[in-house]
């Protein structure tokens, strides 16, 4: 395949652009630098030149609480942005596949529920309805997309001054020697090479809708966090705390644990969370 890659400085889309150029395809690169999304004549020239067959596109927005207190860049990514994409991808006739969130879902529906592909969002945060507001362009402005929803990304690369969930608590201990977590905030870790393979299988598909694409199991934040320090052979003193007692200005979401059932229909599907995040502990050098 002829794939154009956004968002090649974070995870997701440094993960998907290493693979595709491992298993051997014509694959090119877009980031700020070099055809910004947020720029309607950039993007349309970028896609313009290399005529994909598919757009992979993980870049996004991605500062959540920022998101609250700077909702016009958040729309202009993660919404505007992903208008000028499906819209150059109409031109040349290329499939979109664009990489949403769980926040889309509003999480009032108690764990262990997992979220189909099928049930209603309704986001509670700025960064939610941006990225719903990409799926909304996506869906209205093209007939091949796929809708890819994912969530608690970690991998190599979590972007310009920024850390994951999974370097963070390691970080956390080592500084502090214990940590606080939240124990009522449920969904799926998602480690980003897995989802980037994933992704790949997708867009070869040609099954174009709406899928949850995210390592299999629901897990909360506190017990993510136990195995980290476990797989990282770290034992840390934990103390429990609920969402209400960690302050941050995005509305909690309780439990957005999602379900692939549209892809899994695909044979698509990804292995145990705890399976890869002692990959990447591994592969990282983060264990002791």
């Amino acid at each position: 395949m002829r794939i154009v890659v956004s968002g090649i400085n974070g995870q997701v889309g440094s993960a998907v652009l290493q693979m595709a150029e491992a298993q051997g395809h014509e694959v090119w690169g877009m980031s700020r630098e070099h055809g910004d999304i947020t720029s309607r004549n950039g993007a349309f020239n970028f896609i313009s030149h290399y005529a994909p067959d598919v757009v992979i596109h993980p870049a996004a927005y991605t500062y959540v609480d920022l998101c609250e207190t700077d909702p016009d860049t958040a729309y202009r990514v993660n919404g505007l942005g992903t208008q000028n994409l499906a819209l150059a991808c109409a031109h040349v006739g290329a499939a979109l596949v664009y990489v949403s969130t769980n926040c889309v879902f509003d999480g009032e529906k108690p764990y262990p529920y997992q979220y189909y592909e099928f049930d209603a969002t309704n986001p509670t945060s700025v960064y939610g309805r941006s990225k719903l507001a990409g799926e909304w362009y996506t869906q209205n402005l093209l007939e091949k997309f796929y809708i890819v929803r994912t969530s608690w990304v970690f991998g190599q690369k979590p972007g310009p001054g920024k850390v994951n969930f999974v370097q963070r608590v390691l970080q956390l201990a080592d500084e502090r020697g214990a940590v606080s977590v939240v124990t009522d905030e449920w969904s799926n870790p998602t480690y980003a090479p897995d989802l980037a393979e994933a992704l790949l299988k997708l867009a070869d598909s040609q099954a174009y809708g709406i899928y949850h694409l995210m390592n299999e199991g629901v897990t909360s934040r506190f017990e993510f966090a136990e195995e980290i320090f476990r797989l990282g052979g770290r034992s840390v003193p934990m103390t429990p705390i609920k969402q209400i007692d960690f302050k941050r200005p995005t509305p909690p979401i309780y439990n957005s644990g999602l379900k692939n059932f549209a892809a899994a229909s695909l044979d698509i599907t990804l292995r145990p969370w705890q399976e890869a995040v002692g990959d990447y502990i591994q592969k990282a050098g983060l264990a002791k």
